[in-house]
């Protein structure tokens, strides 16, 4: 991606990147796929980020769409702290290893397996907020954009595909929906809610 250096160079830029931002990582996590290359995963604490959550955010995912210049990592906030999540990171991030391209925002993924253990929730939805809490990496030949994640139940991700990621935005506000608890319940069943005029 950076003519300037190879990927390895590019992933250490990622990893002082985040250093500038949150200083030391409180948990590290590595995982290495039989296809892909290796994704790392580093945990902030609540203390640490300055945002009320914990932090938790990869590194790697630029190398699964290595052909681009414009690459991602991605990143999601919760509180109280669920360090098994790491896995399901590492899945999404591996996931431009299939098809090589940077996820828009608004799209959604859903996992075979559940996002962290204590927890019913498969489903990511990308959003566009993340650059408020870390700036895109910019090179002369590169741009690194961190990709904020947020977690959806099934009546949740059905009713932003009925009615689009702005009114599942408005709903959640309405509802004062705290997306960012990991121990949260769902806000509210499809069969119920009408989106807002």
């Amino acid at each position: 991606m950076d003519t300037r250096g190879t990927s390895l160079d590019l992933r250490k830029q990622i990893k002082q990147h985040y250093l500038n931002r949150f200083g030391r990582p409180s948990r590290e996590a590595e995982f290495e796929p039989k296809k892909g290359p290796i994704i790392e995963v580093w945990k902030w604490s609540e203390n640490q980020t300055r945002e009320g959550v914990c932090i938790y955010a990869t590194i790697g995912a630029y190398a699964a769409l290595s052909k681009n210049t414009k690459s991602c990592e991605f990143f999601i906030g919760l509180t109280p702290a669920a360090d098994g999540i790491a896995s399901a990171l590492a899945d999404v991030a591996l996931n431009g290893v299939e098809n090589k391209k940077k996820p828009s925002f608004g799209d959604t993924v859903t996992l075979k397996q559940t996002l962290w253990p204590e927890t019913s929730i498969k489903t990511f939805l990308f959003t566009s907020g993340g650059s408020e809490i870390i700036e895109p990496l910019v090179g002369s030949t590169f741009e690194v954009d961190y990709i904020q994640l947020v977690p959806l139940y099934p009546a949740e991700l059905d009713y932003k595909k009925k009615y689009g990621e702005d009114a599942l935005w408005e709903r959640f506000e309405q509802l004062q929906t705290p997306y960012w608890l990991s121990s949260r319940t769902s806000s509210f069943s499809i069969d119920t809610e009408l989106p807002l005029i």
